[in-house]
């Protein structure tokens, strides 16, 4: 754990501002007017009482204002407790990055987060690490209920435990196989299942369609190569399975409404290359 303002301290100048990757996850609570943070290309104004969590590989950059400061809790895959796989918000990286908290859950949040800040600076007397470990995962469930709060139809339509796992183990697979398959079938294969029960998953707990989010993912990488890369388009295109570029130029455009080459102008417009 840590702030804003130490970290920036210790960091070279160029680092916050330059796009990076994490290979950690970040979840931060920003306290003070901060300026911007770039995930993935979006850049998110963050405020006070803004709360942004970064997962490993998401591409960063940091656009800070004078005085920002925050609380910063880093941690790996590894660390947490393993949680209901209907939280799904752990290792996803389609699921959202940025809330701002209410003036109820504002209070509540930054009273876990001392609990944890606290248990981090005593000195460990044998059970530190397994403190820590359900510390973070009561900051983790209150990030959740956050998040269902915003988009409350998604918990009535929760999944079963049996789905929810299906739902996990296709993200992870997902994440390993988007560059050499965008087909649903091959997906539903490699988990030993069929593509109606992926399908089920995917409609219950993301609400949305299998082709849907294997897309998403495709485009949000094609995203972070345009903008954090100086690789043609051509190779984007190859890296992630397409075997003609025209083609990746149409699934891009479909996806974002323009075509690689504008959003790569854009971005660099925009200051973000």
């Amino acid at each position: 754990m840590t702030t804003v303002r130490e970290l920036y301290a210790k960091a070279p100048a160029e680092l916050p501002v330059r796009p990076h990757r994490l290979d950690f996850h970040q979840v931060v609570l920003f306290t003070a007017e901060s300026g911007t943070y770039g995930v993935d290309s979006t850049r998110f104004p963050c405020g006070p009482g803004t709360l942004l969590w970064t997962r490993p590989n998401q591409v960063v950059q940091a656009f800070p204002a004078a005085g920002a400061d925050g609380d910063i809790i880093m941690f790996t895959e590894a660390f947490p407790l393993q949680m209901d796989p209907r939280m799904g918000l752990l290792d996803d990286v389609l699921r959202p990055s940025r809330w701002v908290l209410t003036e109820q859950e504002l209070p509540a949040f930054q009273r876990v987060l001392s609990l944890l800040q606290e248990e981090f600076e005593r000195p460990d007397r044998g059970f530190g690490e397994e403190l820590l470990k359900h510390l973070l995962a009561v900051v983790l469930l209150h990030v959740d209920q956050v998040c269902r709060h915003r988009h409350s139809d998604g918990e009535d339509g929760a999944p079963s435990g049996e789905a929810g796992e299906l739902f996990v183990r296709f993200r992870r697979e997902l994440d390993r196989s988007y560059g050499a398959t965008r087909l649903v079938e091959d997906y539903a294969d490699a988990l030993n299942c069929s593509p109606r029960a992926l399908a089920r998953a995917c409609r219950a707990f993301a609400g949305t369609s299998t082709k849907d989010l294997i897309d998403a993912r495709v485009a949000l990488e094609a995203r972070r190569l345009l903008v954090h890369t100086d690789l043609p388009i051509s190779a984007i295109a190859r890296q992630l399975g397409f075997s003609e570029v025209t083609n990746f130029g149409k699934f891009f455009t479909r996806r974002v409404d323009m075509t690689p080459g504008s959003f790569r102008r854009e971005a660099k417009a925009r200051g973000q290359l």
